[in-house]
């Protein structure tokens, strides 16, 4: 285990254990840790956990990050009070959970942000609690009292002691069957007469309660509980507890079949009402005993137990849900580091060629994709792709897509029949009704042109040397891939002229929207780029800043991707 701690602004001390394999830094809501701090990129670095190591890595923020004053251009492994810097923010690696300075006292407040109370992590102090308690400590503080020859019960005062360890118990349990087993447990001990005691609960994948745990005092231990479903319904529906002290001649109950053949004599029943006012299910007990009926009395410590249990069964879902996140961002975050792996972490190094790129899932995994593929003669391809769809679905087509596309191109030499090839591998892939847009686009040096080929996606940009921006359209445009298996697809050829920087992108750039639901369209694209920087890197940063400033705090609904490239003077 990990930590890291924040000194900037108003808060002097601010502690951060590392949990998981990936802790983001950003402005993005999205990121672990958010800096509210324009100076801040979305996603500006993260930290990666790795057999017991962590590692700082910069993600291509546009102000840097630094590890004790050194900027960090590759993945660099921390050390024991290592500072990290982005841009105003200070933090420092711990390996042991530090001490806290003296008269310090921990901020609940986002890092960086001394007036917000929506952290999203802050510190906590927590006092141990000794779990020395149980159903067998509950037995040793009741005062019991003598009944007849061997019959026994509580006292009142016994009994709300009892409740007060059941309480304490379940306060230090977080498994469902546990909870369950150690209020059963606990009643059974204050309820001598009790001779059978279960708990039902609601459950989706159920139309009726389900049994989730019981309780008996037969010598086998394992007798059926008398259920019945008259009596969970009206406490149920009801909401309200149930005592009987004499079942069989209850007129409640009187035409319940079931009943009839229990051989019961005394019951309570309480349903476990959640902090929503919706019934989680009911716990009963019942007696055959004639000489020992429930009473009024019993039925409040019930009541009393029961509340305990519906707190403790609600945390315990919470328990188990915060773990099914857990497992679940484990596998999201293993799914991002693949895909990341699919797409190209350097670009080609052709002679009179520049390239660039940009790259932004809207969640932690995207259906954008984007390719560099160097062929021979000096030809480099550059495809970019849009699945339909977010999320897993769409990144696992993304991959496969990622294997073909590299395949055909380097199998045909001509574009037109490497898409079509591309398409009915895609149609026939049987990965289901799904469409991808696609453009992959040839640049030849040699030959002094770009060969294009479209599925369906926005054509290409091109600005030439003095500003201006024509849009290339295809005259042979094409269907997404994979919804007619044997279409066919042409390419077509554009002077490769000095100077001029072509621009591929996803609808995510075009389609970004704002607080008024105004989209980015592709005339400000066009205005972006035409008013952009002439350095590649620069001009790419340039429209994504247009991109964010039009969208203003509105989440990215759509995953955004880029990539250029420009014929240089000796390219030709």
């Amino acid at each position: 285990m990990a930590y890291i701690t924040s000194q900037q602004g108003n808060v002097p001390w601010n502690l951060l254990e590392l949990h998981g394999e990936r802790t983001v830094f950003g402005r993005h809501p999205s990121s672990q840790i958010v800096l509210d701090n324009e100076a801040v990129s979305r996603h500006h670095a993260q930290i990666l956990e790795s057999h017991g190591h962590f590692f700082l890595e910069d993600l291509k923020s546009r102000n840097g990050t630094l590890v004790n004053g050194r900027p960090v251009d590759q993945p660099t492994e921390l050390r024991d009070n290592d500072s990290i810097t982005l841009c105003d923010f200070e933090f420092h690696f711990h390996e042991q959970r530090p001490d806290p300075p003296p008269k310090t006292k921990a901020f609940r407040q986002e890092l960086g942000d001394s007036g917000s109370d929506n952290s999203r992590y802050f510190a906590v102090g927590v006092e141990p609690v000794d779990d020395d308690s149980g159903s067998s400590s509950i037995v040793s503080k009741l005062s019991m009292i003598s009944i007849g020859r061997e019959q026994v019960v509580a006292d009142p005062e016994a009994k709300l002691q009892a409740v007060l360890e059941i309480s304490k118990s379940l306060g230090q349990v977080l498994e469902l069957d546990e909870v369950l087993t150690r209020v059963l447990d606990g009643l059974f001990e204050i309820f001598p007469q009790a001779d059978e005691g279960f708990v039902l609960l609601n459950e989706p994948s159920s139309t009726t309660p389900v049994i989730r745990a019981t309780r008996s005092r037969s010598e086998s231990g394992d007798r059926t509980p008398s259920i019945s479903l008259t009596i969970v319904r009206e406490a149920m529906q009801s909401g309200e507890a149930i005592l009987s002290a004499d079942v069989m001649g209850d007129n409640r109950f009187l035409g319940s079949q079931s009943i009839a053949g229990m051989q019961l004599r005394s019951m309570i029943c309480a349903p476990l009402m959640g902090q929503d006012g919706q019934s989680l299910g009911v716990i009963q007990l019942s007696s055959r005993d004639v000489r020992l009926p429930f009473e009024e009395s019993d039925l409040d410590v019930l009541i009393g137990v029961a509340t305990q249990g519906t707190l403790a069964i609600e945390n315990a879902a919470l328990h188990a849900k915060v773990l099914r996140q857990r497992d679940l961002d484990r596998e999201l975050e293993f799914a991002t580091q693949v895909q990341l792996g699919f797409l190209p972490n350097k670009r080609p190094e052709a002679a009179g060629l520049d390239f660039c790129d940009y790259y932004e899932a809207a969640n932690r995994v995207g259906g954008d994709y984007f390719d560099y593929v160097e062929l021979p003669g000096g030809r480099v391809a550059v495809a970019i792709a849009d699945v339909a769809g977010k999320g897993i679905p769409a990144a696992l087509l993304m991959a496969r897509l990622y294997s073909a596309t590299r395949y055909h191109l380097l199998s045909q030499p001509d574009l037109g029949l490497a898409l079509s090839d591309l398409n009915r591998d895609i149609s026939t892939s049987g990965l289901g009704h799904r469409f991808i847009t696609c453009v992959l686009a040839v640049v030849d040096p040699a030959a002094g042109h770009v060969a294009v080929a479209n599925a369906g996606h926005l054509p290409p940009l091109i600005r030439h040397a003095d500003g201006s921006i024509t849009e290339f359209i295809s005259q042979h445009p094409g269907m997404p891939l994979g919804i007619v298996p044997d279409q066919e697809f042409r390419q077509q050829e554009h002077p490769l002229t000095p100077g001029d920087t072509w621009l591929m992108f996803t609808d995510g750039v075009t389609e970004a929207m704002n607080a008024d639901s105004e989209i980015f369209g592709t005339q400000r694209l066009k205005q972006s780029l035409s008013g952009a920087p002439g350095e590649l890197d620069a001009m790419i940063l340039s429209i994504v800043s247009d991109v964010e400033t039009h969208c203003g705090d509105r989440d990215q609904s759509d995953d955004m991707c880029l990539t250029a490239f420009r014929c240089m003077d000796s390219a030709t």
